[in-house]
């Protein structure tokens, strides 16, 4: 197997080493599976990794802890199962993200699914378009009440008014165009990064430099759109109702994914979505699936959805401390907060690269205290121990909020 090396975005054909074996990524098409597909997943996990799995907030899902002889096992059995495209190219430019609830949310754009399906057919047939980085993505949001109108991608289709904008990044001058010409504007900017070696459009300068020479009108669009958080537990939409479950830290294991699976095919339709909140949605689901979920996230309040973090030490090749057992102290003092708490297992801050209110980035000695940044960023206090984050959450963070 080749082209595996650390600190990329992983996928089935790359897989990335980290401190439990190698990960890989399987990138359901549109974030939905069926309970049979989730049975699989589950099955490989379980034989050929070490059977736990990471959410990620592309709705993705990062299998642990395989050999590279196991994944070369694995690849044609994912293709089978409708889980992978044919191709390592394909593959890697195949990140196009849309609501999930894109087909039942009550504000949903009829034309969302239409796009991004001509959008990843166009991609198909024009191998030579190809990102210079698996991290490249696209998001289609249109407008739905429980959309991405608060995500970033590099290219973002957004649906404005009775037309369409194509925003880079978060950069604010946007192009505004009709629906039949998103495709093909899509293939022209995917040229001119091969073109000009652009890897992201996330970076500003990136963006400003395609828009110098962008032929298509542009307007000044400032997203103040407000984002409906999606409730958790049993919800009902004029469309549907459906349960919706929080997956703690991200980290599921097969035999949960599995009886998610068998919940789905007996109360549900037998689907299930992973969102890029980290969660999953059941649809059709039956309001009783709900007693059998105890260990899933179903109350809006419990405070592990304002705790965000990656998986830490001794799962991560450069993981500082192990987050995942340190986590469970942080708990009680974060209960009453509505803030993200970022707990990073070293400065990279994978799991959230974003500023956040509180980022504790872990070093070899301890923790690194950032308010209101990233965890490569300047700390307010370096290399504490626990009980000393715990201290000072309580006395001057937690307390004057």
């Amino acid at each position: 197997m080749n082209n595996i090396r650390r600190g990329w975005c992983p996928s089935l054909f790359k897989p990335m080493e980290t401190g439990d074996g190698f990960l890989c990524r399987i990138k359901p098409f549109f974030g939905s599976v069926t309970s049979d597909q989730a049975q699989f997943v589950a099955g490989i996990s379980e034989q050929y990794g070490n059977g736990y799995i990471n959410l990620s907030q592309k709705g993705n899902l990062q299998l642990r802890g395989f050999t590279r002889e196991n994944i070369d096992l694995v690849i044609p059995q994912v293709i089978k199962a409708q889980l992978s495209s044919d191709t390592a190219n394909m593959e890697e430019k195949r990140n196009i993200m849309i609501s999930p609830l894109w087909d039942i949310d009550p504000l949903r754009h009829v034309e969302v699914y239409d796009i991004a399906q001509e959008l990843q057919i166009a991609l198909q047939n024009h191998p030579d378009i190809h990102p210079l980085t698996g991290k490249f993505s696209f998001l289609i949001s249109g407008g739905e009440q429980y959309g991405l109108q608060k995500i970033y991608n590099d290219v973002n289709i957004r649906a404005y008014k009775d037309q369409w904008i194509v925003q880079l990044g978060k950069f604010e001058q946007v192009i505004l165009c009709e629906k039949q010409q998103l495709v093909p504007l899509i293939l022209e900017i995917m040229q001119f990064c091969i073109h000009h070696q652009i890897k992201r459009l996330l970076e500003s300068q990136n963006a400003e430099q395609y828009l110098k020479e962008c032929v298509y009108p542009t307007i000044y669009y400032k997203n103040i759109e407000d984002q409906h958080l999606l409730p958790l537990g049993f919800v009902e939409l004029s469309t549907i109702s459906f349960v919706h479950i929080g997956v703690p830290f991200g980290l599921i294991n097969a035999g949960q994914l599995s009886d998610l699976a068998n919940f789905a095919e007996q109360y549900g339709n037998g689907t299930m979505r992973f969102t890029p909140w980290r969660s999953i949605i059941l649809p059709d689901c039956e309001q009783e699936a709900l007693e059998k979920l105890g260990n899933f996230i179903t109350d809006d309040h419990d405070p592990r959805l304002h705790i965000t973090l990656c998986p830490g030490k001794p799962s991560c090749i450069q993981g500082q401390q192990a987050t995942m057992r340190d986590v469970f102290d942080l708990i009680p003092i974060w209960k009453n907060q509505k803030q993200i708490l970022h707990l990073s297992g070293c400065a990279k801050g994978c799991a959230s690269p974003g500023i956040n209110p509180v980022t504790l980035s872990a070093t070899a000695d301890g923790y690194n205290l950032i308010l209101n940044g990233k965890a490569d960023q300047k700390p307010s206090y370096r290399n504490l121990k626990l009980t000393e984050i715990l201290n000072l959450l309580q006395t001057e963070f937690c307390n004057s909020h």
